[in-house]
């Protein structure tokens, strides 16, 4: 009997990330991660990268790693998954978003990589935030599973040995938090984590699987040396043990027939038991107690309404002069990249808190809500729809104006 590990490895910048920070997390961590597995070819692994980062990686001409991550998807070592393009948190926007930012991370995909490369089934939650309403659209778009926190799991013992399923076409699949936060938090031993990962079930017994889930950039970039005295010989000491089998998790169900219905709770990978006792399931990105995130929260909705508005009125007259259609193009483009939750996170104070990240977000949204508003004005003629437009700008500018005096 075997037990099975897969691994998942979500690697992502935001779209304000420098270049000068950039190249240093894929000289600590992506290359260096890549090449273990360029090294090891019979290691398998799902990777999450999200669609602002290969934009990133383009933009600054990062073809080498580009490169290797095309050939190993060729080559069948890596499973890419698709996710939201800027990674936001998809329990915040509307459906229609999801969809929007689902479709543009497959654009970049195939822009970048080329067509046919990029054909992914399983989804990456940023954050692992979920709900139950993110999964209509995922299904829509022919996903058929994703990967969420076992703080989410109703059972009382994490499900090891069947696949669970939320809906008949859809399957969820709980990471161990235990053991990906061994990794990320505790730097064990690989001995240690070995003895860890085989747990109490003996596979010479029982088939079982476990799912480890992190940051890549754990690997190198937070964890200085990671790769090396971690990583490689973990790869290395998993391929040698004949009852331990590295797979990717769309490989899962060749093992495990038995589905199970569940019906996880909302959460992310950071929400705590005691978040939950308390009814905030977003803790990081949502927290009704914090301040900036309610602000940040409320600049995001108004903009998201302005944009939309701009979009009734920009499809409804197909003569635009060319400033209206740039103006609307800029909104769209702001608004898209403004949604990521990196502004939200870095707002939350648990621990890390950023000013300067804080305001980045911030100026994206006031960028796309001010282009959004001009367009409207230009085409609409209805006095109380501009009233209502001009009321909701004004209170993003109230809104930002308290976000500067509470950083």
């Amino acid at each position: 009997m075997t037990l099975y590990v897969a691994f998942v490895l979500h690697i992502y910048q935001p779209p304000t990330q420098t270049p000068a920070i950039l190249k240093k997390i894929i000289k600590e961590s992506y290359l260096p991660l890549f090449e273990v597995i360029v090294k090891n070819p019979e290691t398998r692994i799902t990777f999450n990268i999200n669609g602002s980062l290969i934009e990133l990686l383009d933009l600054y001409e990062e073809n080498r790693l580009l490169d290797i991550i095309k050939s190993l998807v060729i080559k069948d070592q890596i499973d890419l998954i698709g996710s939201s393009c800027y990674h936001a948190i998809l329990p915040l926007i509307p459906q229609e978003e999801i969809t929007r930012q689902i479709k543009l991370n497959e654009e970049i995909y195939n822009k970048v990589l080329g067509e046919n490369v990029f054909k992914p089934k399983g989804f990456w939650l940023p954050e692992m935030a979920y709900e139950y309403g993110v999964i209509e659209p995922l299904i829509a778009e022919n996903f058929e599973w994703t990967v969420i926190s076992s703080v989410a799991t109703p059972e009382v013992e994490l499900p090891d040995d069947f696949i669970p399923f939320v809906k008949s076409n859809f399957k969820i699949y709980f990471r161990n938090d235990l053991l990906s936060n061994l990794v990320s938090f505790k730097d064990p031993t690989v001995e240690e984590f070995y003895q860890e990962l085989k747990g109490t079930k003996n596979p010479e017994n029982d088939d079982y699987y476990v799912i480890l889930a992190m940051d890549g950039e754990t690997y190198g970039h937070h964890i200085k040396g990671l790769i090396e005295k971690f990583f490689e010989p973990l790869i290395a000491k998993i391929n040698q043990d004949s009852d331990v089998k590295l797979v990717k998790i769309a490989e899962i169900p060749q093992y495990f027939s038995q589905e199970k219905k569940v019906n996880p709770v909302p959460s992310t990978w950071s929400t705590t038991a005691e978040d939950l006792q308390q009814g905030v399931p977003f803790p990081l990105w949502s927290d009704p107690n914090n301040r900036i995130h309610n602000l940040q929260l409320t600049v995001m909705n108004h903009t998201l309404f302005l944009v939309g508005k701009a979009q009734r009125y920009f499809t409804n007259d197909h003569k635009q002069p060319k400033e209206i259609i740039t103006r609307y193009e800029n909104a769209r483009t702001w608004l898209d990249k403004g949604l990521h939750s990196c502004q939200l996170w870095w707002a939350s104070g648990r621990p890390w808190y950023s000013s300067e990240m804080i305001l980045k977000g911030l100026n994206q949204l006031i960028l796309a809500s001010s282009e959004a508003l001009k367009v409207v004005l230009k085409n609409c003629t209805e006095n109380n729809e501009i009233k209502t437009v001009k009321r909701v700008f004004n209170e993003i500018f109230e809104a930002q104006k308290e976000i500067y005096l509470s950083v």
